[in-house]
């Protein structure tokens, strides 16, 4: 491209100074204007690369620049969501506190899930550092999870209601008739507990809400079990079989509340109300 614009500039000037008649430099002017012409069209195609690149550039900068906009963005909305999650919790601890003021809690997050055959266990990130002890209950504003079965210093495993070797001492809110909530193999994964021991004559019906008694000072008085599901009359002891459906979702806990004490003598708020 050099060359071909030093020959159209110089060319014609050598030619004048040697007296090149004017038909000889208008067909030398014809011979180099498709070569002007094509270098002038390269020229703005070197131009038209060179500025593609230029913006090329600018475009890569500015991608970068919303890529970074973006992930900022994304930052705002998870803190956004972390701090709506902390202050559900914080109103769900406050639900449970206000009626249960005898209560001392230790809140704890679920680490992990372990479902084997014969039993459902969950893994916490608190443990004998921070006042877990064995048996401590378990529990969320739904209802009771379970019990502390194992600690380590700075971890414990919880072990839930549903699980087979489960007993509880309940009571039928509004009958106030007592019975015994049970774990079984079979009705765990359905989130399922049978109670039984209820008086014959009972009037437990579907929807009554199951209560714990108390008794064992395992799990405080008053605490959620679930609810009825299902009435049966048992074929052989011509007792009345309950299943309950358990308040509390275990697949789906990601915080709960240790109960690291409590006061073994205070009556429910249910029965402050009826009081």
């Amino acid at each position: 491209m050099t060359v071909i614009a030093l020959l159209c500039a110089i060319v014609p000037t050598v030619m004048y100074s040697m007296g090149v008649t004017p038909i000889l430099r208008n067909a030398v002017g014809v011979a180099l204007t498709p070569l002007q012409k094509l270098f002038n069209n390269a020229t703005d195609a070197v131009d038209g690369f060179a500025a593609y690149f230029y913006k090329f550039d600018e475009l890569v900068e500015e991608n970068e620049a919303l890529k970074q906009e973006v992930a900022e963005l994304k930052n705002q909305i998870y803190d956004a969501s972390e701090l709506e999650r902390m202050y559900e919790w914080m109103a769900d601890y406050i639900e449970v506190k206000i009626p249960h003021t005898d209560y001392k809690f230790l809140a704890a997050t679920v680490t992990g899930h372990e479902s084997g055959n014969y039993s459902k266990v969950l893994n916490l990130d608190v443990g004998s550092s921070a006042g877990v002890r064995l048996n401590m209950p378990v529990l969320t504003f739904e209802g009771i999870v379970g019990r502390v079965t194992e600690v380590g210093l700075n971890w414990a495993k919880v072990t839930t209601i549903v699980e087979s070797n489960s007993s509880i001492g309940a009571y039928v809110e509004r009958t106030n008739d007592a019975g015994v909530c049970t774990g079984r193999f079979d009705l765990s994964s359905e989130g399922l507990m049978e109670m039984n021991y209820l008086p014959a004559d009972s009037d437990v019906k579907v929807g009554d809400r199951i209560l714990t008694t108390g008794f064992g000072s395992v799990y405080p008085r008053g605490l959620v079990v679930g609810y009825v599901e299902s009435v049966e009359i048992n074929p052989y002891t011509r007792g009345l079989t309950v299943y309950v459906k358990c308040s509390t979702d275990f697949s789906a806990l990601s915080n709960v509340m240790v109960v690291t004490s409590f006061d073994t003598t205070a009556i429910s708020p249910s029965e402050k109300t009826k009081n």
